[in-house]
């Protein structure tokens, strides 16, 4: 039964239920106080050092070769002064045990722990999640000394008496149903239709990276450009070769150079338009919005030679130096200029209606933004938390910085950006408690007082 109990501790431990896993290792120990697996398990579900020292030092005890608790003993001395225990001397006979005094075990003390869990109480996070807990304290690469009386961040944990659920649900933020998000700036709960929220004022939509593969709207959108800045260059062919036809009715007045400038022109248009299909391509949204100034310029040029078509030969006429060209001539030109202004006006349309239809897959589209905390190491968390701070999404910012205190519950860096956050969603109590681990762990380190007075004023100017 008890192996059956440290086995149910060590899927605990390892599913993240810390909590559960300190509860049924200390069962344990009740039954078996010699068993060295669940003191190793035991010291990395504990949060106090000096409890971290009490279990490795028990495994010591039991076994002083045990070269993980040796590590675990080296590193808190190191990093927060805790005294090495002396090196094990092996005993005659190659006996690696030795007798300790039952009361070194602490029993009591660490059960006293148990009693303080929840005082600090965090936000609302994910279920349970898969979360790989560190069965060794070598592992606990980063840690710091957790203040008198208060108890590791601890996701989704329990308070084992009425008065400490009393004072979680006093410091506890925004509680949230099924049918509320909390805001992820302030936490504030809002509802799925909100697109403001009505307490920070700030938009709760976020612009999602379109999908990789190119959509059919856009596919068309880009052969439409390709296509339009090949006739283009088409109709800039009829400008030289009228020219020619004039030289040929009159070549006593030489090739007509001015008539090459609409040709130039619409040559550079259509490469323009062949540099914005290939934008278009690669789903550029400057690209895009290059796409949609040229369609609109284009549709009110092509509206203007439907309404005014004498307008051609009239520009001809200047450009060539001639008063009149044949009439013959005028008539084809005025003909063509409509045929080619009736499908202009009609491409560009089709233009404008699947850049409104592709604008979403090029763009991204507008969604509600939702923040989940997918369980890793504290480090990641660490920078999910930056990312979103520097979005100013304080609240989601926390609930990352929550996993990587809970990740790594002595770590300075973690600690300190919970607090601010804290600080930052005049959560002051809690603010507090995770400087004043931060300032017993590095009690030197710049900053730390500073930051914990900085949260006393912030604190007053609330309370006025």
């Amino acid at each position: 039964m008890n192996a059956d109990t440290l086995h149910q501790a060590i899927a605990a431990a390892r599913d993240g239920r810390r909590d559960d896993a300190r509860v049924l290792l200390m069962r344990t120990l009740e039954v078996d106080p010699r068993n060295e697996r669940a003191w190793l398990w035991l010291s990395g579900v504990v949060d106090d050092p000096n409890d971290v020292k009490i279990c490795l030092e028990n495994v010591l005890a039991l076994n002083p070769s045990n070269v993980r608790a040796r590590q675990g003993l080296e590193w808190l001395h190191a990093r927060i002064g805790l005294p090495l225990p002396p090196s094990p001397l092996l005993e005659r006979g190659g006996n690696t045990e030795r007798e300790i005094d039952a009361g070194a075990f602490a029993l009591t003390r660490l059960r006293a722990y148990r009693a303080t869990l929840a005082d600090v109480a965090v936000m609302p996070a994910p279920a349970r999640q898969n979360v790989q807990a560190a069965p060794a304290p070598a592992r606990q690469s980063v840690s710091s000394v957790p203040a008198p009386g208060r108890a590791a961040v601890q996701s989704g944990a329990r308070a084992p008496n009425r008065a400490a659920a009393t004072s979680a649900a006093r410091l506890a933020s925004i509680e949230t149903d099924d049918n509320t998000i909390p805001c992820p700036y302030c936490g504030a709960p809002t509802v799925e239709a909100q697109r403001r929220c009505t307490q920070c004022n700030e938009s709760l939509l976020v612009r999602v990276a379109p999908s990789e593969e190119r959509s059919p709207m856009v596919s068309a959108l880009v052969w439409l450009w390709r296509g339009g800045a090949m006739a283009t260059v088409l109709i800039a062919l009829v400008f030289p070769a009228l020219g020619l036809l004039l030289y040929q009715e009159n070549p006593a007045r030489g090739f007509l150079i001015g008539i090459l400038i609409p040709a130039a022109l619409l040559i550079l248009m259509a490469l323009i338009g062949l540099s914005a299909a290939q934008q278009l391509a690669q789903r550029s949204v400057w690209g895009l919005y290059l796409a949609t100034g040229l369609t609109v310029a284009g549709l009110i040029g092509a509206l203007a030679l439907v309404g005014r078509p004498d307008i051609m030969p009239v520009m001809l006429e200047r450009l060539i130096g001639a008063t009149t060209l044949p009439p013959e001539w005028t008539t084809r030109l005025l003909s063509g200029a409509r045929i080619v202004a009736i499908s202009a006006i009609v491409a560009h349309i089709a233009a404008l209606a699947l850049t409104i239809a592709g604008y979403h897959h090029i763009v991204g589209r507008l969604e509600r933004f939702r923040h989940i905390v997918k369980p890793s190491d504290h480090v990641t968390h660490y920078n999910n938390g930056v990312a979103l701070k520097n979005r100013g999404m304080w609240y989601a910012a926390a609930l990352e910085w929550e996993w990587a205190v809970k990740k790594a519950p002595y770590d300075v860096t973690c600690l300190r950006a919970l607090g601010l956050a804290y600080a930052r969603l005049k959560q002051f109590d809690k603010a507090r408690t995770m400087l004043d681990r931060a300032m017993q762990t590095a009690p030197h380190q710049p900053g730390l007082a500073d930051d914990r007075a900085l949260v006393e004023r912030l604190a007053s100017q609330k309370e006025r």
